[in-house]
């Protein structure tokens, strides 16, 4: 029984972070547990999901909890509950420059 409740406590306040990438597309991510205006691993989603897009990229959709001290679920989710973002966009190919490059002088 006690094992139980360690792993369920360890799988509770777990928090990650990621992000998945094609060709074209990414998926940044981000997630906090929070219990009692405690936020494990800390931090906000946010700012950790923007850190990882790549560089030159366009976001298309972000989604978010809410996070703030003003709206009756903001405060509900920080005294127990999940905070998490997640960042999809478009990775802009870096431009190529298209004039051919000759080593012959005149």
């Amino acid at each position: 029984m006690k094992s139980g409740l360690i792993l369920l406590s360890v799988l509770l306040i777990n928090g990650c972070s990621g992000l998945r990438t094609t060709d074209s597309t990414f998926m940044a991510h981000a997630e906090n547990f929070n219990f009692m205006f405690l936020q494990i691993p800390g931090g906000d989603s946010q700012e950790r999901a923007m850190a990882l897009m790549p560089e030159g990229a366009e976001i298309d959709t972000l989604i978010s909890t809410p996070d703030d001290m003003t709206s009756f679920l903001g405060v509900l989710n920080r005294i127990i509950g999940l905070d998490y973002t997640t960042i999809n966009g478009r990775i802009n190919p870096k431009p190529v420059d298209k004039l051919p490059q000759t080593s012959f002088e005149l």
